[in-house]
């Protein structure tokens, strides 16, 4: 949380800018569902920016799996809950146009000017993989104006949190700069009764620095570069059925560490009809995990090894290591028709270089754990060739028509090597070449109807894509086998909404209706005999919908409110599929219901003797129960989390008190079945505590 906050006042009828199109509009004028989160670090937990980010948008969900999966989301029930390649996503998530790779840290979302997630596919204008909708994270810009900001926070479970960010003009009217700087940590909450202390800290860092060069009314450079590091001990296989949940029972702890760097450089100039957008990017992001393989609550209830914890708690034992170091390259040009042309377009090309590297270190000798022994050093190289266009046009009075088209090419190279270390049933070395190559159009009709000035509906048909690839872990080289690559997965969806002002403008109502039909979706089976997950390619179907909601029933107090529902089967499954999952099972790490309420009010503090304004906000955000895996074997329950915050604010001053989860659920975020023994991961607890905050 920081001090920043909303102008007294602001109400739904103030015009929210997105750029969902890759063109600046009006959100109720774009035919596509989208939340908006405005100013989002005010109100994503610090050190769970994903998993928070997740809660507050209706139909999203996040995979809160740990380890090097930073970003991997669903919404509406289509997408990867265990991506087994850095770049095999449904959702996308986007920093200032820059996508973020799945095994990339969570992105830090203070100084962030909004977040817009589209929902639906949205591979036309922002590409590759985005089959389920895009995550679009808006970073502030550099101004002309001298703003700084401090601000702290403390709190229980070790809560910590300091931030700065500067702003003002280098060269009045040509150069200005911008400066944020983040730190956060939380102390761990959860027991671990074999390495002894406590596990579930995370420790977050963050920086950015951008420069905006206008060296006249046409034209602007704006170059951003941002890093950030992510320390976490967070165990992922916990038991689930002990009464003193969540207990930890790892030797050693469970240890995460990444860190993710990018250098973009955005220029755009105008001419009389055309403006010209140029965009190179660099990503650098670094992971790894180092785990013990053996909880011994969960291997002392294995069948056929039952017998007390204390028999598997050999310090060192069952050691799995995992890294993955993955540079990208991004080049992307764009021709757009100026604002107030009579036919709104955009065209361009894109390219997307990958190179990537996972190494696999395991000291496995326990069974099953022995077939994660050994030594695994592999690498991936991607190229992605696009070309894309879309044009919105009148067709007739209000009716609109919006056509887009994008044609990828995509190449892969995978190149695995493995040695067995010596340890026993392994093979000595196992190498494997392979190469695959994916073309294909993904597109999207829609039409809207501007009913009134107040109220628009709209219809929609769209053409997803993920593409084929190679796992960045073999699962077939401890056995000396060949890994074949996964299928692409492709899809049709279907979405009809509307968007409206009500009462005057007091309210803002937008819903819509969907279905998605995915051939071929990719999904994640678990393997007790190997202990390793794979990619399975399943076709599945889901349809629901969303509404959302914002008023000011008075000019102090603001509501806010979204309802999501999403029902999502298995299909065309064969009797006795090896997989073990039926037609009609649930696609796993889908709730049939998602939401979140609440408000705030402002006040002025004359009332308790004091200068300057009270705010107060509470929310709730709910998640219905899912299934765990694909056969369905067990639910992860449902769980509400309540956050509030109380602030007292004086010209440039800010002092406040905050509680995250305040009944202090410990909900399951993510889980598999071991055998027939149910494992799970944690959410985080109660955090309260304080903070300040000063502007000047």
């Amino acid at each position: 949380m920081t001090p920043e906050r909303e102008p007294a006042g602001a109400s739904p009828r103030d015009e929210i800018t997105v750029t969902a199109r890759r063109r600046e509009e009006d959100a109720q004028q774009v035919p596509i569902s989208l939340s908006v989160l405005a100013d989002p670090g005010r109100t994503v937990t610090a050190s769970a920016s994903n998993a928070s980010l997740a809660r507050a948008v209706p139909n999203m969900a996040f995979f809160d799996g740990g380890g090097i999966y930073g970003n991997a989301f669903s919404i509406r029930g289509v997408g990867s809950i265990s991506p087994m390649a850095s770049d095999d996503m449904s959702v996308v998530a986007y920093v200032d146009d820059v996508p973020l790779s799945a095994y990339a840290i969570a992105p830090s979302l203070f100084d962030t000017e909004r977040v817009e997630v589209l929902r639906g596919p949205q591979g036309t204008l922002f590409g590759r993989n985005t089959q389920a909708g895009a995550i679009s994270i808006v970073s502030k810009r550099p101004s002309f104006e001298r703003a700084f900001s401090l601000s702290g926070e403390i709190g229980s479970h070790g809560h910590r949190l300091g931030q700065a960010v500067a702003n003002g003009a280098i060269v009045d009217g040509r150069l200005a700069g911008r400066v944020a700087v983040r730190w956060n940590h939380v102390a761990g909450d959860i027991p671990n009764v074999a390495a002894g202390g406590r596990e579930g800290d995370a420790t977050v860092g963050a920086a950015r620095g951008s420069l905006l060069f206008t060296p006249d009314d046409e034209t602007e450079a704006l170059l951003t570069v941002s890093y950030g590091r992510d320390r976490s001990h967070s165990p992922r296989f916990m038991l689930r059925d002990t009464p003193d949940f969540p207990v930890s029972a790892t030797d050693p702890k469970t240890f995460a560490i990444g860190t993710t760097g990018v250098a973009n450089l955005r220029v755009r100039h105008a001419f009389d009809s055309v403006v010209l957008n140029s965009q190179t990017a660099f990503q650098r992001s670094r992971s790894s995990t180092n785990s013990d393989a053996t909880d011994a609550l969960v291997f002392a209830r294995f069948p056929r090894r039952p017998g007390a914890a204390a028999t598997f708690t050999v310090p060192g034992a069952d050691v799995l290591g995992f890294s993955n170091d993955e540079d990208m390259v991004l080049q992307e040009v764009r021709a757009s028709s100026v604002a107030g042309s009579a036919v709104a377009w955009t065209v361009g090309l894109n390219y997307v270089h990958l190179a990537a590297t996972a190494g696999r270190d395991g000291h496995a000798l326990t069974p099953p754990f022995d077939a994660q022994g050994g030594r695994q050093h592999n690498h991936l190289l991607v190229d992605s060739y696009a070309a894309f266009g879309e044009a919105t046009f009148r067709i007739a009075g209000p009716l609109k028509a919006t056509l887009g088209l994008r044609g990828t090419r995509e190449d892969k190279h995978v190149r695995y090597r493995y040695d067995g270390a010596g340890l026993p049933r392994l093979p000595v070395r196992f190498l494997q070449d392979a190469a695959l190559r994916d073309q294909f159009v993904t597109g999207r009709a829609m039409l809207s109807y501007d009913w009134a000035a107040t109220f628009m509906s709209y219809a929609s048909v769209a053409r997803g894509h993920v593409t084929a690839g190679f796992p960045t872990y073999s699962v077939n080289s401890p056995l000396a086998k060949r890994e074949a690559p996964f299928p692409a997965s492709t899809s049709w969806t279907y979405e009809a909404g509307f968007k409206s002002h009500l009462l005057g403008d007091a309210v803002v109502l937008n819903g819509a209706a969907f279905l998605n039909d995915v051939d071929r979706g990719h999904l994640l089976l678990f393997s007790t005999t190997q202990v390793a997950f794979r990619t399975v390619a399943l076709d599945y179907r889901t349809y629901g919908g969303e509404l959302e909601l914002t008023a000011h029933p008075t000019r102090d107090l603001h509501l806010f409110g979204g309802l999501g529902y999403t029902q999502a089967v298995l299909r065309h499954l064969p009797p006795n599929s090896p997989t073990g999952a039926r037609s009609g099972n649930d696609v796993p790490n889908v709730p049939a219901f998602s939401g979140h309420v609440g408000g705030e009010y402002r006040r002025s503090a004359a009332a308790i003797g004091l200068p300057g304004t009270i705010a107060a906000r509470a929310s709730y955000q709910f998640v219905d129960k899912r299934a765990a895996d694909v056969r369905n074997s067990f639910e992860l329950g449902a769980y509400g989390i309540t956050d509030a915050r109380l602030t007292w604010e004086h010209g440039d001053l800010a002092i406040y008190g905050f509680v995250n989860n305040l009944f202090d659920k410990r909900y399951q975020a993510w889980g598999q079945l071991f055998g027939t023994i149910p494992t799970v991961r944690a959410g985080q607890g109660r955090v309260a505590g304080g903070g300040i905050g000063l502007r000047f």
